[in-house]
């Protein structure tokens, strides 16, 4: 079986827009600064679209040096890839996503009050990364492995979605008279072609000569696929959720909607992995 990747995906900062790119490098993260950054409350809880779905009207950019963050009627801010020795040292917060507790570096008092004017957020909001040095720990190793680990993505480094399953959906939404939902709205960081509808929870993973992917388990689908990306407004009757259920549930669960695979790097550590890339099924 032939499959093609059509599209890849980088989300910088969890929960804002992210980026198409033709290639990204393959860690055991995941894609090389993906989730690299997390939006947090004062008090380090994660802060995500499903609590302020404003989020997904900031856009990301990576350029050489620089993380770009740009939202319409304000100034870029610029944040360097790289923080200094100071910043590494002195900033240091202890933060959470889901239960698991991680050391973080504040990206400082500037960026603090230009994402939380971005957001239009209540209170004070801060924008962090993985301190130097720690690895988060591992909530799910009997799905994922116990050497698998993230920086600030839900659970699984790889999200791969399927062309033809986003096109069964979108085929039950015009049939209820509701407007198509876009790939982005999944968020997904490998999209691929070749197979039909569904058809990636019954294979194994990816794989060509240089890397191989391992599928471990569908993706459960919270509400933030009901919001639409272009105006962070929620669907008025949270589709495409239940239309999704109905088509495609959680082995575990038929009133949980699936889509995609939590998907780990298997082989090819290092290796970059591009649009147009030829796999084959595991």
């Amino acid at each position: 079986m032939s499959i093609k990747i059509s599209q890849l995906f980088l989300f910088p900062v969890k929960s804002l827009r992210g980026v198409a790119v033709n290639s990204a490098e393959l860690t055991e993260t995941g894609f090389k600064w993906d989730r690299h950054w997390m939006v947090v409350k004062p008090d380090g809880g994660f802060v995500t679209q499903r609590q302020l779905p404003r989020m997904v009207l900031i856009h990301t950019q990576l350029t050489a040096d620089h993380l770009v963050l740009s939202k319409e009627g304000m100034a870029n801010l610029m944040i360097p890839l790289t923080p200094s020795d100071a910043k590494n040292s002195a900033a240091i917060l202890d933060v959470k996503v889901w239960k698991d507790q991680c050391k973080a570096i504040d990206e400082g008092e500037e960026v603090s009050q230009w994402i939380t004017e971005a957001i239009g957020a209540p209170k004070t909001l801060r924008l962090v990364r993985m301190a130097n040095g720690h690895k988060r720990p591992q909530s799910k190793p009997e799905q994922l492995g116990a050497t698998t680990h993230t920086l600030f993505s839900d659970a699984a480094p790889i999200l791969v979605c399927n062309n033809a399953s986003l096109d069964a959906l979108n085929k039950s939404l015009n049939e209820h008279e509701f407007d198509a939902v876009p790939m982005n709205n999944f968020r997904p960081n490998i999209v691929i072609g070749g197979i039909n509808a569904f058809e990636e929870h019954n294979i194994a993973g990816l794989s060509n000569e240089d890397y191989e992917l391992k599928y471990c388990y569908p993706c459960q689908r919270c509400v933030v696929p009901t919001i639409n990306i272009d105006t962070a407004t929620r669907h008025p009757k949270q589709e495409p959720f239940s239309l999704l259920a109905a088509l495609n549930s959680m082995p575990d669960n038929k009133k949980a909607p699936a889509f995609g695979e939590n998907t780990i790097v298997q082989k090819g550590l290092g290796k970059t992995i591009r649009v147009g890339d030829v796999l084959q099924s595991l």
